[in-house]
């Protein structure tokens, strides 16, 4: 023998056995912070989109703001979709029927129906003029219907306006439970049939601006900054604290609580990973010395 360092092999085939503990222990550490981590982003992910379906795949609403101002947020290049979004008849009280049958009136943009609520469409497509609407399923079971036929809906003064159904959506909770209609409409077609507008603002139509920002921006300073910009107050805009929560964006102090909690969790876990994988390695050389 010419070295020590040629007791190594010697003392591995001695401590065989404590040599593959050695080993499972390292692997156990391994996996064990793998499959932590692993869990926790499969639910995050399925939690996402739960929320998406649940509340819809918007991160802000702003109140009473112009035109003007809404073209200026929309052009903002954090922006993915953004759109009006407004209810006509929502507690049956202003005389909206449809055959005589209660209905509520909504009105929206193509990306609040296409990106900002996913899964709503059943069948066809969103309206692509003014001349046409969406119906709920229930609609189309109890009327009837079918794409390309025409519908009317009757306002409380008389009128009777004509749409060509272009398609239809899935049957809200409140519409089943109230046995009513529920129709969508464009924004213009929507504002054509509101009454009593004074002044044509979108605030006069119980319009409300929606907005998604892409995931990969920092959505916390860009609605900072869009207030900043536009001198919007903290009752005008509001958040999907749900889904900013789960994306980690939210500014809300009880989901940042949650966050200290996850970071302070995620650091016991791998520092319990690196020790047992430390004071196996500094068993096994402190033997073999």
């Amino acid at each position: 023998m010419k070295s020590y360092l040629d007791l190594v092999p010697i003392s591995a085939k001695v401590h065989k056995r404590q040599n593959r503990m050695s080993v499972f222990c390292i692997v156990l550490a391994v996996f064990l912070v793998t499959t932590i981590f692993g869990m926790a982003d499969m639910f995050i992910r399925s939690q996402i989109m739960q929320a998406r379906i649940e509340d819809g795949n918007w991160h802000v609403m702003i109140r009473n703001i112009n035109e003007e101002q809404a073209a200026l947020i929309s052009a903002r290049a954090e922006v993915t979709a953004s759109s009006w979004y407004g209810v006509l008849n929502y507690r049956g009280d202003q005389g909206y029927t449809v055959l005589g049958k209660n209905v509520i009136v909504m009105g929206s943009d193509k990306d609040w129906i296409m990106k900002m609520q996913t899964q709503d469409i059943r069948d066809g497509t969103f309206p692509q003029n003014d001349h046409e609407a969406m119906v709920t399923e229930n609609a189309k079971i109890m009327l009837g219907l079918q794409i390309g036929d025409s519908i009317s809906v009757n306002g409380p003064d008389g009128t009777s306006y004509e749409f060509t159904i272009s398609g239809f959506t899935k049957n809200a909770a409140k519409t089943m439970k109230e046995d009513s209609y529920a129709v969508c409409l464009t924004t213009q077609a929507f504002r054509s049939l509101y009454p009593g507008v004074s002044n044509g603002q979108p605030a006069q139509y119980n319009s409300i601006f929606f907005v998604q920002f892409s995931t990969h921006s920092n959505i916390r300073s860009t609605i900072a900054e869009m207030k900043s910009q536009l001198g919007l107050s903290d009752e005008q805009v509001s958040e999907n604290t749900k889904l900013l929560g789960l994306l980690g964006q939210s500014g809300n102090s009880f989901m940042m609580q949650i966050y200290s909690s996850a970071a302070v969790l995620f650091l016991l876990v791998l520092l319990a990973g690196i020790m047992m994988i430390a004071s196996s390695l500094n068993s096994n050389v402190a033997q073999r010395t």
